[in-house]
């Protein structure tokens, strides 16, 4: 490999703003002018299996591999980039990571930290310059520079924030040397990576530089460290309605939008918006370098900086009690209440007073930065006392309700005893108590100022009861009289249910012709208008004995016996009444028709003319007032 000769530089810096709030870990940025905190390694780099293997151990810190440079050293420039070799930012020291000797050398250092679990804006910025000869080699033996953050806990590598050069024909943002055209470099560009997401976490940086795996061709990198937990900023001067926006640096483009996204406002790491828009915050996109580190969208906002003045909801308070007004105050403003009557002081952002009657405040808020000026008004109303209305006393059956009316200027109200009550802590509640009883209902301001009582008696009256007797069971045809029994009377009206075969439905004792199946229920109303119902049944039944047929008649005309005829009590119904002769001719037939009726009878005439005299046979199918059917059979002589 003798005539080739391969330079890789990556000069890498990271820099801790000092005065922020948000410090940097300890010594990331080298400050201390050390590796104290930081792990250095040594070892080489091969291609093993096809791909590029870099195999390294931990080490102190080697001379000529691990490199400290304070600013203003002898060396001030790369001596091929010829770039300062401490970024132009102010930073005290950086590392170079490397060295120009042959042997497949491998460097690297690691710096593991703790993202702050409540960090806002947790964020970490870097900087590197590159400088190396591409030697023209296969891809996995070419020289390279990998930057990476590692997550220690799941052990894999953040995407975003894990980039690598490979030497190649052709690197955008490169630069070809004036000292050797064979080399070629980048100068100082910046990465700023978002960690929001790793809140919590552990991390660990992590830059290594590789030379190529022939061992011809050697490279070193320049390292420092920047910005901790920074992000867009924002400035409004109310003064002259500017509004200045002002991005991390570290990347190579900067687009703003408003909050929305509808309007694109602008580019550059810096924004100016003359007049300042009417809306607070701003989007940014930033997109970084030729592939190091994410694109991300920041926010900025002015509302930190414009005061909003909050002098409180406005209130109600007790005669006498102390209030306080406004709300949290904030270092950036000062603050101004008027009038200054019975406040405590008026250059806070809370003051404590004690009015004796209705007042009003206005505050005024100032921003100390800007001179912005903001007003806000609070009502205070003195809470006066409150009287508590009931509804008049009630009277009530036993089993009934009663809704309960409390009125009045009170907000709360609260019942007792709660027996009997639907709610206890309403204004209307339903009452049902089982006995006579008196409700007593406070009445509260929802201050603890004023409380008002009033009471409310609900008289119980009890309902009358009625017992009218057990279920019965009774013959179709016959009678039955009611004869309930009562208690809690006297008892002023009856009215029995339905009327159906009852003598009377408004009586205490009703007469009821016994037909069909039935409930009879009586209700029954005491002298206070109390009423109590009670229930019987009578059930039905159809006796063969409930139907009479002759077994002989005589059709003479004398007026005594002279027709055949189905008698009973009971009987709804006949649906058929059929004679036969001995020798089983039909020669008599009726359908339909009520019982006891001779005009529905036989008279014994056999085709018009007096039957023989003889035994003849009957059919009857009669209904029964509960609907039943019952077939009767028989024989009948006719005589003459």
């Amino acid at each position: 490999m003798k005539g080739i000769f391969t330079l890789f530089v990556f000069i890498v810096y990271i820099h801790h703003a000092c005065g922020q709030a948000n410090t940097c870990p300890a010594n990331i940025d080298f400050e201390s002018g050390s590796f104290t905190n930081w792990q250095c390694y040594t070892g080489f780099t091969s291609v093993s299996n096809n791909k590029n293997t870099i195999t390294v151990s931990p080490s102190p810190p080697v001379t000529g591999r691990h490199t400290l440079y304070a600013k203003g050293a002898a060396t001030t420039v790369d001596p091929y980039g010829l770039f300062p070799i401490n970024p132009p930012d102010g930073s005290g020291y950086a590392v170079r990571l490397g060295n120009n000797i042959n042997g497949s050398e491998a460097e690297r250092i690691t710096y593991q930290f703790t993202v702050p679990t409540n960090s806002k804006d947790a964020s970490l910025t870097y900087r590197y310059a590159v400088v190396f000869q591409d030697p023209g080699h296969d891809q996995i033996e070419q020289p390279r520079f990998i930057a990476r953050m590692l997550d220690v806990q799941t052990n894999s590598y953040l995407t975003c924030a894990s980039s690598e050069y490979i030497a190649t024909a052709s690197l955008p943002g490169f630069q070809v040397s004036s000292v050797d055209a064979s080399v070629k470099f980048k100068t100082w560009s910046s990465v700023f990576l978002n960690l929001d997401a790793y809140a919590g976490k552990t991390l660990q940086l992590e830059f290594t530089t590789a030379d190529c795996t022939r061992g011809a061709h050697w490279g070193y990198a320049y390292i420092d460290v920047g910005e901790c937990n920074v992000t867009a900023s924002a400035h409004y001067d109310c003064k002259v309605n500017i509004a200045s926006f002002k991005g991390p640096g570290g990347f190579q483009e900067y687009k703003w939008y408003d909050d929305n996204f509808k309007t694109y406002l602008g580019t550059g790491e810096n924004l100016v918006l003359d007049p300042a828009p009417e809306i607070h915050t701003i989007n940014v996109v930033v997109i970084p370098y030729n592939g190091f580190g994410c694109s991300d969208t920041l926010q900025a906002s002015i509302n930190p900086i414009l005061p909003l003045a909050n002098a409180g909801n406005d209130t109600l308070v007790c005669p006498g009690k102390q209030i306080t007004i406004g709300t949290p105050g904030d270092n950036r403003f000062t603050y101004a209440w008027s009038p200054a009557s019975f406040l405590s002081d008026t250059t806070v952002a809370q003051p404590v007073g004690t009015m004796p009657g209705p007042a009003t405040y206005i505050v005024t808020v100032t921003s100390i930065e800007s001179g912005c000026v903001d007003k806000d008004t609070m009502n205070i109303t003195v809470f006066q006392p409150i009287d508590v209305t009931v509804s008049p006393d009630q009277t009530i059956c036993e089993g009934q309700t009663v809704n309960l009316q409390a009125q009045g200027s009170a907000v709360q109200y609260s019942w007792s005893p709660g027996y009997g009550l639907s709610r206890s802590n309403i204004a209307n509640p339903v009452a049902a108590p089982t006995t006579t009883t008196t409700y007593r209902v406070v009445g509260f301001d929802g201050h603890q100022c004023f409380t008002d009582t009033g009471f409310v008696k609900v008289n119980v009256n009890p309902k009358p009861r009625v017992d009218v007797g057990p279920d019965v069971v009774q013959a179709t045809g016959t009678t039955y009289t009611l004869a309930p029994k009562t208690q809690n009377g006297p008892i002023v009206s009856w009215k029995w249910t339905p009327a159906n075969d009852l003598s009377c439905d408004t009586c205490s004792a009703p007469v009821a012709s016994v037909k069909k199946s039935i409930t009879y229920r009586a209700t029954v109303t005491n002298q206070n208008g109390c009423v109590g119902t009670d229930s019987m049944s009578i059930k039905t039944f159809c006796l063969n004995t409930q139907v009479f047929i002759p077994n002989a008649f005589t059709p003479d005309g004398d007026g005594l016996n002279d027709v055949l005829m189905v008698r009973g009590k009971g009987i709804a119904l006949v649906r058929s009444f059929r004679i036969f002769s001995r020798w089983g001719e039909l020669v008599f037939e009726k359908t339909n028709f009520p019982p006891n009726d001779p005009a529905f009878g036989w008279d014994g005439k056999v085709r018009g003319v007096t039957g023989p005299a003889e035994v003849y046979v009957y059919m009857a199918d009669v209904v029964c007032e509960n609907d039943l059917i019952n077939t009767y059979k028989g024989n009948v002589t006719l005589l003459k």
